[in-house]
């Protein structure tokens, strides 16, 4: 009876040892296996390449296309597009008045220095055949001797006011009034910018 008690332990022990000599048991069978990645996780854990540039981003990289200054070459176009407009007029104590004008006109910038502004004291095309049409016409040739220098303006402006005594008719000494360009190149031809007409033979 002793023998077989102290019998059972060792068959315990034995029993033990055996169940063990079968191999180890991996502890990682007891933990779910990974999923392979999905084909939407691939695509987003790569990187993407970069954008390629929009067409308005491009052209807000383009350089300016201004065109250069203009510089002088030759001698400056006649002023163009004028105006001639009556700005005041101060009545005198003595009789007539004072009137200023208000002149403006267009030209390219840089090319002329200067722009003069010239009064004609004589009604250049006074005759019959004349009678009603303007003292000063486009291409005709103007005497240095009718021209007075009334005004001029720098390389920058475009407008410049001119003035003159009006007796109590309303007439002043200035039958038209013309302007040109300058530089150092010469003159421009002359731009009219207000003409009286003919008269002929009037009487006032």
């Amino acid at each position: 009876m002793s023998i077989r008690l102290r019998a059972l332990p060792v068959l315990v022990a034995a029993a033990i040892l055996a169940g063990c000599s079968t191999g180890p048991v991996s502890q990682a069978s007891a933990i779910p296996a990974t999923d392979a990645p999905s084909a939407e996780a691939s695509s987003t854990s790569t990187p993407e390449p970069p954008a390629a540039a929009s067409p308005a981003a491009t052209a807000i990289a383009t350089p300016s296309s201004a065109k250069p200054a203009a510089t002088p070459t030759d001698v400056p176009p006649k002023p163009g597009d004028p105006t001639f407009t009556l700005v005041n007029r101060t009545i005198k104590a003595e009789g007539g008045s004072i009137v200023e004008y208000e002149i403006t006109w267009t030209s390219p910038a840089g090319l002329a220095s200067e722009f003069l502004v010239y009064g004609v004291t004589v009604c250049l095309r006074d005759g019959r055949e004349f009678h009603g049409k303007p003292c000063v016409a486009r291409g005709m040739k103007i005497p240095r001797a009718s021209l007075e220098l009334i005004g001029r303006a720098p390389a920058d402006a475009r407008s410049l006011t001119v003035s003159w005594d009006e007796d109590e008719l309303g007439f002043g000494p200035y039958w038209s009034i013309l302007m040109r360009a300058t530089n150092s190149f010469g003159n421009s031809i002359f731009t009219i910018v207000q003409t009286e007409n003919v008269c002929y033979q009037c009487t006032y």
